[in-house]
């Protein structure tokens, strides 16, 4: 049986309830390296060359991959939190000690696809003579990439964790057949959180500290649903597809997409 939105997010707010510290603060950490890091690359390059520009982005998108080797380490926190295992702090600094370079070889090819898709963007927006429509056009293409490419490749991470023995481009391949059926509701979920982001906009992004880790959660458990390990009793991974007959919800696209 796979789980509805709203019955995963239940189980998450169950499995967050008296958890939220370490994830939140975790997540505080991360952002705050991110903001760091980032801003002394914009300080120190000249965004108003050609070459500059280039070279930001370029760099930009080195750190991000660095830094999203501690945003899984955080996922492996939120999958122990999720099937009340043992946690701590020490788990953003998991995939360091766990073959980092499979974590690296996914993260660089979704990056590198992110960075030419983004490049009509940035060098459009260095031309002033080219009208806004046309740069929103190419952002708003831009981003449906991205979105397409989680919808494939969203569990991969995910699959690392569980499985240290798996290569990079396994999870990936696995990423994809688990995802078969499934993009529609991984789409649906991450929808869903959209009021609560515009929310959180309005707290000066205050309420992000609480509603990241909830959407962590959530797709945690989402993954886990997929994997069948939501109707297991004692929490066991399978890799595998529920074979129980889905039932359809209305308020939700089970399509098959």
């Amino acid at each position: 049986m796979k789980h509805t939105s709203s019955q995963l997010k239940a189980i998450s707010r169950k499995a967050l309830d008296g958890n939220w510290g370490l994830p939140m603060g975790a997540n505080i950490i991360l952002g705050v390296i991110s903001f760091i890091v980032i801003f002394f690359i914009t300080f120190f390059t000249n965004t108003t060359t050609v070459t500059g520009t280039i070279t930001s982005e370029f760099l930009t998108y080195a750190v991000s991959l660095f830094i999203s080797l501690f945003g899984a380490g955080i996922t492996k926190m939120t999958l122990n939190i999720s099937r009340k295992q043992a946690y701590s702090m020490k788990d953003m600094l998991y995939v360091f000690h766990h073959n980092a370079d499979r974590f690296l070889i996914v993260g660089l090819i979704i990056a590198g696809i992110g960075f030419v898709t983004g490049l009509p963007v940035m060098f459009m927006s260095m031309n002033s003579d080219i009208p806004v429509s046309f740069i929103l056009f190419f952002s708003v293409f831009d981003l449906i990439i991205s979105v397409i490419i989680d919808l494939f490749l969203g569990l991969s991470t995910y699959l690392l964790l569980d499985h240290p023995e798996m290569g990079a481009m396994d999870s990936m391949k696995e990423s994809i057949r688990l995802m078969k059926g499934n993009k529609g509701r991984s789409l649906y979920i991450t929808l869903s959180f959209l009021p609560l982001a515009f929310l959180s906009v309005l707290t000066c992004y205050i309420g992000m500290i609480w509603l990241i880790p909830y959407m962590d959660m959530t797709m945690a458990n989402f993954y886990r649903d997929i994997i069948g390990e939501l109707n297991t009793p004692d929490n066991t991974p399978t890799s595998e597809i529920p074979t129980m007959t889905i039932e359809e919800n209305p308020n939700e696209n089970n399509s098959g997409f």
